[in-house]
């Protein structure tokens, strides 16, 4: 074999083992990072609260939605993630004016990471709208990484009704939608009384009951009335 032919195979054998270590780390939704849960804010988001425990802040999720994708040979840099809504989880929202939906779309990050940011009324849990194969669902270059529920400090319209109640509709009344005092009755229950409530769960794991934490997060949407215009 020549030096020439050599090299020439030293070549080709490098570009193989590169190429299929490329094409092995695709998305694994077993190693990517996901919510269970989309939450929708009402308009600028609250970064820092105080902490809770041993942490001395703690970052409120609401409004913002993290995901890391990562594959069998760690993060996916560059990786085409899409967040989409179901269309018949789509009308039951009461988007913000300016919120782009059914779906949103961006490229991961050199680390694997990208943020979206969802602004809205409403909460649709697994299992109270039985009519559709997912409520929101998460891919990375095709590939479905989870199917979260959707929740908001506005779980509820001002007759205290979700968005999945008969008749069905959304929280959208009078072109606006708002964390008000309905709200904060359906919230307070389940956070005096620690129970389970998917709708005023804010932390994983998002199928234990109501915790502390739930109460610091959803509180200032409260107490301040949150809302936005809606569509």
């Amino acid at each position: 074999m020549s030096r020439l032919t050599r090299i020439s195979f030293l070549l080709v054998m490098v570009l193989a083992v590169t190429t299929t270590g490329a094409l092995a780390n695709i998305p694994s939704p077993e190693l990517s990072s996901v919510p269970d849960r989309l939450t929708l804010g009402l308009g600028a988001t609250f970064p820092l609260k105080p902490g809770v425990g041993s942490s001395p802040t703690v970052d409120n999720p609401i409004g913002t939605f993290n995901v890391h994708v990562a594959g069998p040979a760690g993060a996916v840099g560059g990786s085409f993630v899409e967040v989409e809504i179901a269309p018949d989880i789509d009308g039951l929202v009461a988007w913000c004016v300016g919120q782009t939906h059914p779906v949103l779309s961006g490229f991961a990050d050199g680390n694997g990471d990208i943020t979206f940011a969802f602004q809205g009324g409403g909460c649709i849990i697994r299992g109270s709208f039985p009519h559709t194969s997912f409520i929101a669902q998460v891919r990375a270059d095709g590939i479905v990484l989870k199917e979260p529920d959707i929740s908001s400090p506005d779980a509820v319209n001002s007759n205290g009704k979700k968005p999945t109640t008969v008749p069905r509709g959304n929280n959208c009344i009078g072109g606006v939608t708002s964390a008000g005092l309905s709200d904060g009755v359906f919230h307070t229950r389940p956070i005096k009384q620690n129970l389970i409530e998917p709708c005023t769960k804010f932390s994983s794991p998002y199928n234990a009951p109501v915790a502390l934490l739930d109460a610091v997060y959803v509180s200032p949407y409260i107490k301040l009335g949150r809302s936005c215009t809606c569509q």
